[in-house]
């Protein structure tokens, strides 16, 4: 955690250094951030040297509404602290002086709050922040928690430069009734400002679409498009106004209909779901950049099924030789993980160091020029063979390797895998896990796998399916280690699905797919 609170804000204030707790096993380093309830400081793990951000009340622990507030924030954040797109929670106290504290993950990269300010981040990374936060919201509603702050300042920056969903503060029970206080008034729908809800899932989706929005104009939606003259103003806005719209250019008219539908006025015509939101943003990086954001769910396949099909990589079954139907359609798998700031504002290099200029249909251009340059080449290689080639050479005849005739051949060849990006080219894709195997050792079934690309702090997400190995079935684990384990399972066969994570949370395009035969 980097600068937040739990209510709102007060920018460039922080809390005083003296008031900062002695928290046993913990060094104080320095104050990152001052909210309404509580104070936010740098401390470094003794022994670990590991740095954390420690959240601690303004109050006693004897202010009942505060304890319930921290209480409440722990207790979901320990639920959901094993997503990759949620802030991780490593311990919660009381101080020597009767503070609640919380011990959190340090996001060192601050909040998406500072970078829309500086202008936002261009399409490409907003449809990725989309995709990673409503994943995370996902994770939350399954578990009956709503957020209900969502906005830019929650969006934190970890040290691997990807952004995970933090400031559970005000967050509650799917069924529970009670207003939200402290919301923010740019980002929250329009039934919450009215006191018609205290939050739901449906005002979590309208609160990620305008961060969105607001991450693409460098303002909230109503900032932008009308001239609010206060708070009260703006709420009124946000109540009776149309809905706002990018102006042509600054987003492609997919994405600007898809933010369109998750801030609709009516709560029923928005996205049911934020796996239906994400879904919707996948297919538009998949429409305009070839490739996605994993959607990363319990059981939920990483891809839209109307692109993914029935393509998993077959592992080893019970000892068979391994097969592979065919790949994914993904032609560029992993999306750029950093965010980057729009062109018109300060340069901030991206994760991938590209530079590369997105435009809507740009892929369909690409694969229409493609095909253009296959039929010329087919036609000129036709007319070597029916008249001979150029150099004189009789028809038929083969030339001898490195000739000059089969470098300029090589040369006028269009490769397959020509990318804007070099260094996403040197890197490439994230690769599944190989060499799989699964037995049974008595009413255990067992796994194990090879990491074919070994990096520092890779990891493996792996979850059941049914017996026919294709259906999704019971919840994913996250392992360090190339092995899992299920105990008593149903059936003849055991099967999972494996994905490769690296450190910056990019994965495998592909699962791979282990069974165990009894």
């Amino acid at each position: 955690m980097q600068q937040n609170g739990s209510q709102a804000q007060r920018p460039g204030t922080v809390p005083a250094v003296d008031q900062a707790p002695v928290l046993p096993g913990l060094r104080l380093m320095r104050p990152l951030d001052l909210g309404g309830t509580a104070a936010v400081y740098l401390y470094e793990q003794e022994g670990l040297n590991r740095p954390v951000a420690v959240k601690v009340a303004l109050q006693g622990s004897m202010d009942r509404q505060t304890h319930q507030l921290f209480l409440r924030e722990a207790k979901n954040l320990a639920k959901l602290s094993t997503h990759p797109c949620i802030l991780s929670i490593h311990q919660a106290l009381v101080s020597d002086d009767g503070r609640d504290c919380l011990v959190l993950e340090y996001a060192p990269g601050g909040s998406c709050k500072t970078i829309m300010l500086k202008g936002g981040m261009d399409q490409e990374s907003v449809l990725d922040l989309g995709v990673r936060m409503a994943s995370a919201l996902c994770c939350a509603h399954e578990r009956g928690i709503l957020h209900r702050d969502v906005k830019p300042s929650n969006f934190l920056i970890t040290d691997q430069g990807l952004p995970v969903l933090a400031d559970f503060g005000i967050s509650s029970g799917i069924y529970g009734s009670e207003r939200a206080g402290g919301l923010s008034i740019p980002w929250a729908a329009p039934e919450v400002l009215a006191n018609r809800s205290g939050g739901s899932e449906a005002s979590d989706i309208y609160s990620l679409g305008a961060s969105l929005f607001g991450m693409l104009a460098g303002r909230s939606p109503y900032e932008y498009a009308y001239q609010a003259r206060n708070e009260d103003h703006l709420a009124r806005l946000i109540l009776t106004a149309e809905t706002p719209v990018l102006h042509m250019g600054e987003a492609s008219p997919m994405l600007s209909a898809a933010l369109e539908k998750a801030m609709a006025h009516d709560r029923d015509d928005r996205y049911y779901s934020a796996l239906e939101f994400g879904r919707a943003l996948q297919e538009v990086q998949q429409e305009l950049y070839g490739h996605a954001t994993p959607f990363i769910g319990e059981g939920i396949d990483p891809y839209p099924k109307a692109y993914a099909g029935p393509h998993a990589r077959i592992a080893v079954i019970a000892g068979r030789e391994e097969c592979k139907e065919s790949g994914r359609p993904w032609t560029g798998a992993r999306a750029s993980s950093q965010p980057r700031l729009r062109p018109d504002s300060e340069a901030v290099t991206d994760h991938e160091g590209s530079q590369a200029r997105h435009f809507p249909g740009g892929s369909r251009r690409l694969i229409l020029l493609g095909l253009i340059l296959a039929i010329v080449l087919a036609l000129a290689l036709a007319w070597a063979l029916v008249v001979g080639l150029p150099n004189g050479s009789e028809r038929g005849s083969r030339p001898t390797t490195g000739s000059s005739q089969v470098q300029s051949q090589q040369m006028q060849s269009p490769d397959p895998t020509d990318s804007s990006d070099p260094q996403a080219l040197q890197e490439g894709p994230v690769p599944s896990p190989t060499q799989g195997q699964g037995h049974y050792q008595g009413t255990t079934a067992v796994f194990t796998w090879v990491n074919p690309d070994p990096k520092p702090a890779d990891s493996y997400v792996w979850h059941p399916l049914d017996q026919g190995g294709t259906g999704d079935r019971g919840r994913s684990v996250q392992t360090r280690q190339p092995t899992a384990r299920i105990d008593s399972p149903q059936g003849g066969q055991t099967c999972i699905s494996v994905t490769l994570v690296r450190a910056d949370r990019s994965m495998s395009q592909e699962p791979t797919i282990i069974c165990a035969v009894q």
